[in-house]
């Protein structure tokens, strides 16, 4: 357990730009157009929207991710490297990826899933290679704070999955996949989709496996480069995700999701570290289920029971740590709209987590946590200048002070096809129970960290072509840091700087149709500096240095292309330096990658029993490109993946 929170708190530590447009080095990558719709068409599932996310997007900068031309269920590791400019950094394929917003580390970055926060109440951090991705998931990345909305960890941004529910038109739709690739990749996957007038089911399925034992140039003590491979790199992992709505009459819809995931990773050793039998087993347990209650079409209140359970084994040098972690939670919303021009919503949280480890000062003992939250929110359209809302929470944490927190938002047009949009707000992050409880330390005077964050930008929009152009600004205090203490040396956190991120981001996109074929291209760009403005502990070196693996720049681009059947995408992505040190003395050199995905659908039904088949290919890191997310952990050169879906 110490080493997997070893490698946690690197992560925390580290901090990271976004979305990006590459338009001088815009490389190209082609897609179908709604080709995941395409797939679920004869049940024909709608556009899912949530609420009370939705509603607290005024003012601020959301990416939407598009259809990929791939049948397979990739990590949303994957997803968010390939198409958005979000930081990652991964130990090795399939081990702990994190992700951070704008630089304020992964901790900080909230995961949600179906409503569901998915941050580690033990670390605060959400590992992305855990999370499963389906075609017909939405996914959609919201830049800047909003802890008003989505209590503590929302600081730098928010990555929202979403899966949509069948229609209720009444049909029976399965699907089975394989796939295999380099590095002895292997997957299945399954679903199976029912509906009737009054219920929508479905049940889906995965299992993957890989070697990842990839070659790669290691460096010898005398500086001579010499060709090796990953060792202890396996990883296998299965996922059983189950949702259901009911349409109880005409005013009350129930809906329910559950998750269950099992996994088994073995960690590799860093090129400068000795081979070790090191490995990490995660379990989880997950359900959700809502009820809205909608008295008329002005009104809905909206109830919400949540569990989950995760557990953690982590296996280093012939011993194995244990930690545990269960969250319950009940909310509920009213939400009103009074004229077409007004609309608010109150609701209220109560939530209660505990955590038992094998690294904390007790080692049997249950720590708990109840928190309770009440929040009030209105948005005022006026009339042809825009719209503004308001959002304000208040949080009661035990034994500990969760601050008055806020959120003003606004759009304003600026002619038809212009629009200036910007939110300001006040943001929050609570200490997680291992800065709390973790071995003998005594962390009782540990303070939330507290913020703010502002945006200014422009969206303009005509015909085909679209652009955006965002400012922001960051401002987190008390930031928790863990570093050794010159009396013992012994790791201890502390509420010790405070951090300034600023930056601008671009990104645009073009549609048309030629030769019959359709074609997009996008484009992205990300400037960001993220420094050390105040230190409250520890040397003054670090000021106005740039936090660790945070690139200063990073960029993106591609060309989609689809025409009947094929599909394709080229996606290409740049990251910048970046220092691995807080004084800034040293450096992993920047990277680029590209990746290459095709897809072909039949359109005629090969056999009596079958509804549809496709074959999709993926080639990753089509240039061979040497690179590093993690000092001294590679990452593999050039690989592929063949899959092939039936429809049944």
């Amino acid at each position: 357990m110490k080493r997997f929170v070893k490698y946690s708190a690197v992560s925390v530590a580290f901090s990271c730009p976004q979305n990006g447009l590459l338009l001088c080095c815009i490389c190209f990558s082609l897609t179908l157009s709604a080709q995941s719709d395409s797939i679920y068409s004869e049940i024909n599932i709608p556009e899912t929207v949530i609420l009370e996310q939705r509603f607290s997007r005024t003012g601020f900068d959301i990416w939407e991710a598009d259809s990929l031309p791939t049948t397979a269920v990739t990590s949303l590791t994957n997803r968010l490297f390939w198409e958005n400019g979000l930081n990652l950094r991964q130990n090795a394929p399939g081990t702990l990826a994190t992700i951070s917003a704008r630089g304020v580390g992964p901790n900080r970055t909230a995961v949600f899933w179906n409503g569901l926060s998915l941050q580690s109440p033990m670390n605060g951090v959400v590992d992305a290679s855990l999370l499963p991705l389906w075609q017909s998931d939405r996914v959609a990345v919201q830049q800047g704070g909003n802890s008003a909305a989505q209590s503590s960890g929302a600081m730098g941004g928010s990555v929202l999955i979403e899966t949509p529910l069948l229609q209720n038109k009444p049909g029976f739709l399965g699907q089975l996949g394989l796939g295999g690739g380099s590095f002895a990749q292997k997957s299945v996957q399954g679903s199976a989709d029912y509906a009737t007038d009054k219920i929508s089911s479905r049940i889906r399925a995965n299992w993957q496996s890989a070697e990842n034992n990839f070659p790669f140039l290691a460096k010898s003590l005398n500086g001579q480069l010499y060709k090796t491979r990953q060792q202890n790199n396996f990883a296998e992992k299965v996922d059983i995700q189950q949702f259901n709505q009911v349409l109880l009459n005409k005013k009350n819809i129930l809906k329910t999701a559950a998750w269950y995931q099992r996994s088994f990773r073995q960690i590799p050793p860093a090129i400068t570290e000795a081979a070790s039998y090191t490995w990490q087993r995660d379990w989880s347990s997950r359900a959700v289920a809502t009820w809205e209650f909608n008295p008329n079409q002005y009104s809905k209140l909206q109830s919400r029971l949540g569990w989950q359970d995760e557990f953690i084994g982590f296996h280093f040098a012939g011993k194995t740590e244990e930690s545990r972690a269960q969250t319950a939670l009940f909310s509920t919303e009213w939400r009103q709209k009074k004229n077409r021009n007004f609309e608010w919503k109150l609701g209220g949280l109560a939530q209660q987590t505990r955590a038992i480890s094998d690294g904390y000062k007790n080692k049997g003992k249950w720590y708990a946590q109840t928190r309770l939250a009440g929040y009030a929110q209105g948005e005022r359209l006026i009339g042809a200048f825009g719209k503004v809302s308001a959002l304000v929470r208040q949080e009661w944490v035990e034994k500990q002070a969760a601050p008055f927190t806020w959120t003003l938002g606004w759009e304003f047009p600026t002619g038809k096809p212009g629009l200036i949009r910007g939110h300001i707000s006040r943001n929050f992050n609570l200490p997680t129970f291992n800065d709390r409880f973790w071995e003998t330390l005594d962390n009782s005077t540990l303070k939330p960290e507290k913020g703010y964050s502002a945006d200014l930008g422009w969206v303009f929009k005509r015909h085909r072509f679209a652009a955006e152009i965002t400012a922001f600004q960051l401002i987190l205090d008390d930031w928790i840091l863990w570093q050794p203490s010159p009396q013992d040396g012994i790791f201890r956190p502390g509420n010790l700087r405070k951090v300034n991120s600023r930056g601008l981001e671009a990104v645009t996109s073009y549609t048309v149709e030629c030769w019959g074929i359709q074609w997009k291209t996008k484009g992205r760009f990300q400037w960001s500096a993220t420094e050390n403005v105040a230190v409250y502990g520890g040397s003054e070196a670090v000021l106005g240095k740039q936090l660790p693996y945070t690139p200063t720049i990073s960029a993106g681009g591609g060309l989609w292309a689809a025409h009947g059947g094929f599909s394709g995408a080229y996606l290409h992505q740049f990251t910048g330096k970046r220092f691995i040190s807080s004084d800034n003395q040293t450096e992993l050199p920047g990277f680029q990658t590209g990746t290459l995905l095709l897809q072909y659908a039949f359109q005629q039904k090969l056999w009596p029993w079958t509804r549809g088949l496709s074959i999709d290919f993926t080639l990753e890191n089509i240039w061979n490109q040497r690179y590093e997310s993690l000092a001294n952990r590679p990452m593999p050169g050039r690989n592929w993946r063949l899959g092939l879906l039936n429809l049944f």
